[in-house]
């Protein structure tokens, strides 16, 4: 076979075979072609294929705040610009990481964080060389969180409407296959210190299933609601001639589906706080330690002597042999402020009777505290996991109204020091004052030298400071080895005067209680996170749930919201909360809004507390307050950021009413 050299006008050299079959070769914009012993030129032209777009299907529905990965293929794309991502409903229907992918890539879809009312989702891909040409995943419906298998240990305080007093429970239930099997709870007001069995529930059943019985269910806007039925006349309220009713709505954390914010939902009260899935930390039949718990109590004394303010906090050494539930004392510290005593309970030790109990099957145990200072005090103790007991009061001689958390703690090697226990924590705390109620919000640093330095914002009905983040100052700061810190004449310069006390458990959270002679406060702290002086709009962006608790104006009565929102990452957020509210605790039943929108506004700072407004919050200023017709004004809040993805706690400074929570993803 003879090889012919071919140069083409742009002298690029190619070699056919001759006395072969006919050939076309591509030569930039020139075909040739040959026979044999004959070279000539027939060339056609179609045009390039149309780009095209196929998208991945992601199926018919997603839960809430599920992040699933997207793909499209792109064709025919000589410039492989890839697609951009989007969806519809705009603003309500999820988010994109990245928003552009080239062809083949995924980027994680995250749907969003409450049911729209809107109706189904749809993706949609666009390319990025022809904007005209995109697919789409249409029909996608948005679903309601669940909660899987497991015991689960709720906790709520608030104000119960029939007495009108405040109220603590805690306890535990049972999900399985979708049905509440079984649980136990304690409650306590004034009125009543009860424990009782929570009845095992049905395969479905919604509030109007009669009889009614202990079940799950979701609300119109996505939230759980869990309905639970003890049979006790004194507690809950009575349905279709069921006693011992109580309704709780809830949301589940983005980032945390065995975590949710939850609200009673119903007549007989208005309350928040947690459900949490139980992992273990107990042994049936054991009581636990040896270990220490930091904690921290609040709510009213003696009913002996008018109910007044009380928070108390510590550290509970157990440290008998293990299983025994031994306190000696050794180790032991706690601190109290009985109706504005200020420092005088201040540094106690626990007597060496006090003990904590065996644990039942569903990790509840007792602790009963003795003190040379107050009457015996038992608090009924719900296992989270080994690192997390919520307590509330259990039937004892204080007869108070008492609930808390106590964490379990990791004590460095020689004890907590100055040294070892220099961080920011951020602190959300509430409780009673001279003029009823009061909330308070605060970034505290704690130098390694002694020092303290940092913000705080404080509300009550006749503050009159700033309505900003007020600079604090102290004189210094101690930590015992136990991890119990002591901050004496916290002050903002101008009407507050703080002793702070803090307890500490190691892992990065913070108990707290004021000791002064004109509030009582207790709460929560949270080691910040993040960069100092670095943080950014942009880690305020993505699915969160809010959770907030205050009284209104016309001091009628507390009120609770807890529903799903959606930050921008730039300046605002919009969501949905369920509402319960004592309209006015003396002669009107609490009211429940569901789907109440929420619109909230923020200003970013680079030190971690961003400044804006929320529309939806607001009870008194309305001249109705429904579904249709929200919170009517643009109420001033602060939001304390935790970390760098956002988590927060949220404080209302404008003096309309007093609302303090948070805004989390897990």
């Amino acid at each position: 076979m003879t090889l012919r050299k071919i140069t083409s006008r742009q002298s690029t050299r190619i070699f056919v075979a001759l006395g072969t079959t006919l050939r076309t070769i591509a030569l930039g914009a020139t075909a040739l072609a040959t026979t044999a012993g004959l070279v000539g030129c027939n060339s056609t032209s179609s045009g390039p294929a149309p780009i095209t777009v196929d998208i991945s299907s992601v199926g018919f529905s997603l839960p809430v705040n599920s992040q699933t990965p997207v793909v499209a293929n792109v064709n025919n794309d000589k410039a492989m610009g890839g697609v951009t991502w989007s969806c519809t409903p705009a603003s309500t229907c999820g988010t994109f990481s990245p928003t552009t992918t080239v062809s083949g890539a995924s980027s994680i879809y995250t749907a969003p964080a409450f049911v729209s009312a809107s109706g189904a989702v749809a993706i949609i891909a666009t390319s990025v060389t022809n904007s005209t040409i995109s697919s789409s995943d249409s029909g996608i419906s948005i679903t309601a969180a669940t909660l899987a298998d497991g015991n689960y240990v709720f906790s709520l305080s608030g104000f119960d409407y029939f007495h009108n007093v405040p109220y603590r429970v805690a306890g535990v239930f049972t999900v399985s296959a979708g049905i509440i099997t079984a649980g136990e709870q304690d409650f306590v007001d004034f009125h009543e210190e009860l424990s009782d069995d929570i009845t095992a529930g049905a395969t479905a059943c919604t509030a109007t299933t009669s009889p009614i019985v202990s079940c799950l269910t979701t609300t119109s806007d996505g939230n759980l609601q869990i309905i639970l039925v003890t049979g006790d006349a004194n507690l809950g309220v009575t349905v279709g001639g069921v006693n011992g009713v109580e309704t709780l709505d809830g949301t589940v954390y983005p980032l945390n589906t065995g975590k949710a914010a939850i609200t009673e939902y119903d007549a007989s009260a208005s309350g928040s706080g947690l459900l949490e899935t139980q992992n273990g930390g107990f042994t049936s039949g054991t009581a636990p330690g040896p270990a220490s718990y930091a904690f921290a109590i609040g709510g009213l004394d003696q009913q002996t002597k008018n109910g007044l303010p009380f928070v108390m906090g510590g550290v509970i050494n157990v440290d008998g042999v293990a299983g025994t539930g031994t306190i000696s004392g050794a180790g032991s510290v706690f601190d109290a402020n009985d109706n504005f005593s200020g420092t005088t309970y201040q540094n106690h030790d626990f007597l060496n009777t006090s003990v904590v109990s065996p644990a039942d099957a569903f990790g509840r145990v007792t602790f009963t505290l003795n003190s040379p200072v107050f009457p015996e005090l038992i608090l009924a103790g719900y296992v989270v996991s080994a690192n997390k007991i919520q307590l509330v009061e259990s039937a004892d001689t204080f007869a108070g109204t008492l609930g808390g958390t106590a964490f379990t703690q990791t004590v460095p090697s020689g004890g907590f020091t100055a040294a070892n226990s220099a961080a920011t924590y951020v602190l959300g705390m509430q409780g009673a004052d001279t003029s009823y109620f009061v909330q308070s919000a605060s970034q505290l640093t704690l130098a390694s030298a002694g020092t303290v330095s940092g913000f705080l914002d404080f509300s009550d009905f006749t503050a009159t400071q700033p309505k900003s983040p007020d600079p604090v100052t102290a004189p210094a700061y101690t930590v015992d080895p136990t991890g119990r810190v002591t901050i004496a004449g916290l002050t903002d310069g101008t009407v507050v005067d703080y002793n702070l006390q803090l307890y500490l458990d190691g892992n990065g959270d913070a108990l707290a209680i004021t000791l002064d002679d004109s509030d009582a406060m207790s709460g929560t702290g949270y080691m910040q996170s993040g960069t100092a002086g670095a943080y950014a709009a942009s880690d305020f962006a993505g699915a969160y749930t809010m959770s907030t608790t205050g009284w209104d104006l016309n001091e009628k009565g507390e009120f609770d919201a807890v529903g799903p929102i959606a930050a921008d990452g730039s300046s605002s957020y919009f969501g949905f909360s369920d509402v319960n509210w004592l309209l006015n605790y003396t002669t009107l039943p609490p009211l429940q809004v569901s789907n109440d929108a929420v619109l909230g506004t923020f200003t970013a700072n680079p030190n971690g507390i961003f400044s804006g407004t929320v529309i939806g919050l607001d009870l008194t200023t309305c001249t109705a307050f429904t579904s249709t017709a929200p919170g009517c004004t643009h109420d001033a809040f602060n939001y304390y950021l935790i970390d760098a993805t956002g988590d927060n706690i949220t404080i209302e400074t404008d003096g309309l009413q007093l609302t303090i929570g948070d805004i989390s993803q897990q």
